[in-house]
């Protein structure tokens, strides 16, 4: 369980252009350090899961906070830690605000995980989206952070001002080159009373359409699990503010974004499979990993029915296979 504090904006020098994580998280204002205890022990409360809880800090740039701030916070969590009610604190940050004598701070306190707001590691693209940090700076950043052996995260948004499919997939395979422990992949949207929405206004820029954004964030998605390297979200996280009428002025947003990715490469690979199959078939079936059913399926059956077009089948049931491990779906029965 990962018990989240937002301290939206907080210590962020620069206005990005994407950005406004009041409307994104409906928090106005930053946690109080002094509410932390007892939101701890509320989570911790409700708790039913048999997996360590993480105490997280999202939404601004944690290490640009003030010192004696950053203190506050992390001091609110070191009872929980002492008593193994907690096992990690983790924290978001820009490339440009990790120094030695930060890390060895975090380092006393316990935290050992920091998620770097990389976006690009195109200097063009970072400079058009007002990011204010360059694509060295999370090299260097990244360098550090493995020096003090902390467990590495980078957030990267395809579709920015300037961005294209080709330089994104530069972005993906320089990461790569890196090797953070894992990644989370968030298309650009455009939120309301952000610069973006002025851009996108005048006719300034343009974000991806929703099949674009799958498309590339399946490649980038399959390019990094070849990497072996963990993208733990893709997509935004649906939240009542966020999904508010009037909140996303345009982009590719669906709440089960990651779902179509998935369900894309699922896809494919029955497809794959009826293509090795000499001769017509009437009807076919699928089994998959368990976890991959609903994606295997499609958002309102669409892979099937995709399926039975495309392959002139009359029924194709997929259903879950408790022996299939990857993501490849099994062909099992023909008829």
């Amino acid at each position: 369980m990962i018990i989240p504090f937002f301290i939206p904006h907080s210590g962020c020098p620069h206005q990005c252009v994407f950005c406004n994580q009041k409307n994104i998280t409906g928090q106005m204002k930053p946690a109080d350090p002094s509410v932390l205890p007892q939101k701890i022990k509320e989570y911790l409360a409700i708790d039913t899961s048999d997996k360590a809880a993480h105490v997280a800090f999202y939404g601004g740039s944690f290490t640009a906070l003030p010192l004696e701030l950053q203190k506050e916070y992390l001091s609110a969590v070191q009872p929980f830690l002492r008593s193994g009610q907690i096992e990690n604190i983790r924290l978001s940050t820009r490339p440009d605000c990790i120094t030695n004598d930060i890390l060895s701070m975090l380092n006393e306190y316990h935290a050992n995980t920091v998620e770097l707001g990389v976006q690009s590691m195109d200097d063009v693209v970072l400079q058009r989206s007002g990011r204010g940090h360059t694509a060295n700076d999370t090299m260097n950043a990244v360098t550090r952070l493995r020096k003090y052996g902390f467990f590495i995260g980078l957030q990267l948004m395809p579709g920015l001002p300037g961005d294209s499919a080709e330089t994104f997939i530069k972005t993906v395979d320089t990461v790569i080159e890196l090797k953070p422990d894992f990644v989370r992949i968030y298309p650009a949207l455009v939120i309301k009373d952000t610069p973006l929405e002025d851009l996108y206004r005048s006719g300034r820029y343009m974000p991806l359409s929703l099949d674009e954004a799958v498309a590339l964030c399946r490649e980038s998605f399959e390019r990094f699990e070849r990497a072996g390297i963990d993208v733990i979200r893709i997509g935004l996280q649906p939240t009542r503010e966020l999904e508010r009428p009037g909140t996303i002025i345009a982009g590719p947003y669906h709440p089960a974004f990651r779902q179509l990715v998935e369900s894309s490469i699922l896809l494919d690979n029955m497809r794959a499979a009826l293509r090795s199959r000499d001769g017509k078939m009437d009807k076919a079936t699928f089994q998959v990993n368990p976890k991959d059913l609903s994606a295997a399926i499609g958002q309102h059956r669409s892979n099937i029915e995709l399926l039975k077009k495309e392959f002139g089948v009359r029924e194709i049931r997929i259903v879950a296979g408790e022996s299939v491990m990857g993501r490849d779906p099994v062909l099992f029965s023909t008829g």
